[in-house]
Order: C-alpha cells, then structure tokens, then sequence
C-alpha cells in the first residue's frame, strides 16, 4: 500500500498551462439537488470549480438552480422540471444526456438527488451516452447498490466511486462493522465488482482500482465528518477528472486536497466548528501548497 504526501501530490497535479483557456480545462455536467437536498448541489459546484474545471453546469429543479447561481455565478445553469419526488424529471435528464454528445463532459452524479436518483441514472447512463468520465457520489451510490440501475450498470470509462462506510456496506451486501474490519479488503472488492476507482472514505482514505496497488491517504481530522464534506469532494474529483487525470490520479489528488483544506480548517475553526464550506475557502491554500 502507497502513502500518499505532498511532493506526489504535486507531480500529479494536472498542470494550468500559459497557453490556455476554458476549453483547455474540461467540462463537469452536475445532475445534483433536489427540493428537499438543495446545498448538496451549491457544495459540490462550489467545489468542481475551485477545483480548477473549465467549466461546470448543473442540471437541477430550479429552486435549486436559484440557490447555486446565488452563491456561484460562474455555474453554468441546465435547469430542470420537478417530478413528483422533488427531484428532475427524468426525460429532462435525458435532454441533460444528449446536450453532452458532442462535446463530452464529466458526469458528476448524486448529491442531493433523493429518491428520484435512479430514474435520473437510468436516463444519463445509457449505451448511447458519451461522458469523458463519471463521478458517483450519495444517492447514485444507493441506486447502484439497489441493483436500480440494473445487473450490469453502464458505467462510463474512468468512474470514480465514492461511497462512506454505510453506502459501502450497502454496495457490497454487507454490514458497516464488516466494513471497518477490513477497510482494505472492503475497498478492493468495491474496486473489483464493480470496474472503477473505489474512493473508500474515513479515517484514512483508501483509494483502490482493479489491478492496482492501494493507496492511503493520511489527511484529514474528524471535522470532515459532516454533511455535505462528500459534496465537496465529488465536485473536486470531476473537476480533476475533467482537466485529463485518469480515475486513480484524480482520486489521489482529489482525496489528499480535499483532507487538506480541511485540516487547515480545523487549525482556523477547531474540528467541532468548521463546516464544508470552510473546506472550500481553504482550497485555494491547499493547492498553493502544492504548486508553489
């Protein structure tokens, strides 16, 4: 098993280059939020675009839309008609899906869907769709888990995997306490089953793919133990996944930036007070940390 540390941390960094713009840094399509989850979606926008993406869109009801162009006017607004769940409708998503043909983007999936979210992941992943890459986070997780989005799910290349104990527990068919008794164990068999980057969260991070060796990351303090922690970091994955980092590199990057800015959170607020949103104001000094 690998450690991750800061000089790699560094050399994988996708590079900002002179010669550039926002083409050059790739698209992330967020289908996120719904009535009764809006911030969920503010979180991980906020944090694809910290993250250094070209440009991020977010597909959501527009109450939630509302809420993100409020706090992130750089978002790029794909709104949505409400289904009786609260959540977007799913023929709307399949509009979603199709806009992204030509010109394709990283899907970021599941933060705040509720209980819409398998409708919405039927009518994104189909055979026909063409994401650069994905990002699975909270309710997409629990669809897959569901076997919702069917026996064999249409996972695009380069799908990162994002599930915390519970969601992983669920995803393999086991319990939480089986989980945390061999976390490493635990995070390759997600990596295995299911053929993506499985980001395993919690005290130390385990990043695990088919094939490959471990990786551990050491940053992070339990402050990061809230809602909404997770939204962030998705947001950072697509984005790191939409600048050309393969799965395992964006993982890498992503979980050991992400538990930075929150450790230099907790030197600023102290674990019991800081808050998500402390973790996306302390990127930029993380990521400075790394390039400078």
């Amino acid at each position: 098993m690998h450690e991750l540390n800061q000089h790699k941390i560094a050399a994988l960094l996708p590079q900002r280059r002179v010669q550039s713009n926002k083409g050059s840094y790739g698209s992330v399509a967020a289908a996120a939020g719904s009535l009764a989850y809006r911030g969920a979606a503010a979180l991980c926008v906020e944090g694809a675009l910290r993250a250094g993406a070209g440009l991020v869109y977010l597909a959501s009801v527009e109450p939630v839309i509302q809420l993100v162009l409020t706090r992130t006017p750089e978002c790029c607004a794909l709104p949505c008609r409400t289904d009786a769940d609260g959540g977007i409708l799913a023929a709307d998503a399949a509009a979603v899906r199709q806009r992204f043909t030509e010109k394709p983007a990283v899907l970021l999936a599941g933060p705040g869907l509720g209980p819409s979210a398998a409708r919405i992941l039927n009518a994104l992943l189909t055979a026909d769709a063409k994401w650069k890459a994905a990002v699975l986070d909270a309710d997409a997780l629990n669809a897959l888990a569901a076997g919702e989005l069917g026996q064999f799910p249409l996972l695009p290349t380069n799908t990162v995997l994002t599930p915390h104990p519970g969601e992983a527990a669920r995803l393999l068919g086991c319990s939480v306490a089986q989980i945390q008794t061999d976390r490493p164990a635990a995070a390759q068999e997600l990596a295995e089953r299911y053929g993506c980057v499985a980001v395993l969260k919690g005290s130390g991070t385990l990043i695990a793919a088919p094939g490959r060796e471990m990786l551990h990351n050491p940053t992070g303090n339990p402050g990061l133990a809230r809602g909404g922690s997770g939204d962030v970091l998705a947001g950072m994955l697509a984005a790191l996944l939409a600048q050309g980092a393969t799965a395992v590199r964006a993982a890498a990057v992503g979980v050991w930036l992400h538990g930075r800015a929150g450790d230099l959170a907790a030197q600023e607020r102290g674990q019991w007070g800081m808050t998500p949103t402390d973790l996306l104001e302390r990127l930029p000094q993380a990521l400075r940390e790394v390039t400078e």
